[in-house]
């Protein structure tokens, strides 16, 4: 059952992602919310009313959080649906619908005491019967999502008028996070799982206990208007939401810098940050918990990544504030390991691989790979050592890959740049691993665990695209990390974490990528926690206001 939130997470959001999250950093304790630059209000108090739009990308599918399959939907669904917990600034989970989560003395049992104030938007009460139901759903032979694997060893049951406990098979301190999923209403659902994303509640009728519901969705499904849930609590100040849908990024710009839409969210080219800057609009620019770097199939046949020496010094070879500077315009976090620095569980002292292109050059000779002397690249056996680096044919990827592919030539690899469809990089060259090197982004969310992506026994999981041979003491952290409770216990196995990643070095890791949102100076009382999911960005969206009085 400990996979159940990184799998969850990994599974909906495989792609590189050409649209990612804001953030400042962080590295424990409570962070405050940050606020964004929006223009100031020439006087008056926030007042109800007004209508705020957003430019999208592609159409919205089904409104229902478990049966949300692309970006659109999940995070409209943020607005109408909430969990029984929050993630908070301080990157930790927070009662929402539940008003207390307790843990059992043997750390396997959370126990959920729920809120007695909570209506739906149609003025039903909210209760026991709904978590059931909503858990039940992810539970039923029936429902055939690609998450739906991970729930099978959960036990969940009503063990009193307001309380649900959650029982595991094993540890699990991430799990808490897995309480994100928005709940059902229950009432407004028939028992066929089959049936539920047809409903009209997954769609037109689409209601929670979240500040906004669904007030119309067009035919052609390019605009989704919410309007103000008359039962929230907190009460909005917009009265409703409109998410217009374009055919593309520049359309999407185009119409957020035109004014016919207020905001449009996502990692902007320089061409469309210049388009969107100055005049009306405010651009704010967050970290997120994604990291990207380029993935080493070491298991590849003539074996240019099998010795941990060879990828150390690929690693090193590497500036990656060279790569954030020319590919990205500084818009990004260089990292080093795994564990990005504003993640909670960042540990400065387990520190990385650094930039000594000097070094790294030796270290390739030593390992047997040697420059001709009137050569360009190194060879060993008979073989040249020349790669090819599989990356994402959007921005910023194909930008990234040029920049990684000149540094590296610069010790004398070749590389030469594949780009192919962002729809066909997961499922074409990182599932099953057929790639030599791939440059991929990976949503890890606000838990440092990433037992998934690296442990041995996950080898067969889609996205364990490590290839590392058994790591024993990679395996330890990984399994401490998960199982303690203890933020200390916590923080010490994942430093050790990453100082084994860095000697093992199966990725060069890169950036953490920034998510930049481009907002209306209208629109006022914005702001956001120092480190977001795209879809974090409306998790104060009450406070947010355009009307004054």
């Amino acid at each position: 059952m400990g996979v159940v939130h990184l799998g969850v997470r990994l599974v909906r959001r495989l792609l590189l992602m050409a649209v990612l999250g804001i953030l400042v950093g962080c590295s424990g304790g409570t962070a405050p919310s940050m606020p964004l630059p929006t223009g100031q209000p020439t006087s008056g108090k926030p007042a109800a009313g007004a209508t705020f739009t957003e430019a999208v990308v592609g159409t919205p599918g089904f409104l229902n959080p478990l049966f949300s399959d692309e970006d659109n939907s999940r995070e409209i669904d943020t607005l109408i649906y909430q969990g029984l917990v929050r993630v908070g600034a301080d990157q930790q989970v927070h009662p929402l619908l539940a008003k207390e989560l307790q843990l059992s003395d043997d750390h396997l049992t959370y126990t959920a005491h729920l809120r007695d104030d909570v209506r739906w938007a149609d003025g039903a009460a909210f209760g026991v019967d709904d978590v059931l139901f909503t858990f039940g759903v992810l539970q039923d032979p029936a429902y055939d999502r690609p998450a739906a694997s991970v729930w099978k060893g959960l036990t969940v049951k009503k063990v009193g008028d307001a309380d649900v406990a959650f029982t595991l098979r094993s540890p699990s301190a991430g799990f808490p996070l897995s309480l994100l999923t928005g709940i059902l209403p229950k009432h407004l659902f028939s028992g066929d799982v089959a049936a539920m994303p047809g409903s009209p509640f997954s769609g037109r009728r689409a209601l929670g206990t979240g500040p906004f519901m669904v007030d119309s969705i067009s035919a052609d499904r390019s605009e989704v208007v919410l309007r103000r849930n008359p039962h929230a609590t907190p009460a909005p100040w917009l009265d409703r939401i409109v998410f217009r849908s374009y055919a593309s990024l520049a359309l999407a710009v185009h119409a957020a810098a035109g004014g016919e839409a207020d905001a449009v969210g996502g990692m902007q080219s320089p061409a469309f940050l210049k388009e969107l800057q100055g005049g009306s609009l405010a651009i704010s620019d967050v970290r997120t918990f994604s990291f990207t770097s380029v993935f080493l199939n070491i298991s590849n046949d003539i074996g240019y990544f099998v010795a941990p020496a060879v990828r150390r010094a690929l690693a090193q070879a590497v500036d990656r504030r060279r790569v954030v500077a020319d590919a990205l315009g500084g818009r990004a976090d260089p990292v080093s390991g795994p564990i990005p620095p504003s993640d909670w569980a960042y540990s400065h002292e387990a520190g990385g691989i650094d930039y000594n292109s000097a070094a790294a050059a030796k270290s390739l000779t030593e390992a047997g790979w040697t420059l001709p002397d009137q050569g360009l690249y190194r060879t060993r056996a008979g073989h040249d050592f020349t790669v090819t680096l599989v990356a994402a044919d959007a921005y910023p990827f194909r930008e990234v890959a040029d920049s990684v592919r000149r540094q590296l030539q610069a010790v004398g690899v070749r590389v030469t740049v594949q780009d192919v469809p962002v729809s066909q990089l997961v499922t074409r060259y990182l599932v099953g691993r057929g790639y030599q090197m791939a440059i991929a982004s990976f949503d890890n969310g606000p838990d440092p665990d990433q037992f998934s992506l690296w442990h041995s026994s996950m080898k067969q999981y889609p996205l364990n695209v490590s290839g590392l041979p058994r790591q024993g003491f990679i395996d330890k952290a990984l399994e401490e990390g998960r199982a303690r409770t203890d933020t200390a216990g916590r923080m010490a196995a994942y430093a050790d974490l990453q100082k084994l990643i860095s000697e093992a070095s199966p990725a060069i890791f890169l950036y953490e990528p920034h998510y930049q949102y481009a907002v209306s100076r209208r629109v006022h009382g914005l702001h956001m926690n120092p480190v977001i999911e795209p879809g974090d960005r409306f998790e104060y969206v009450t406070d947010w206001y355009v009307a004054t009085k």
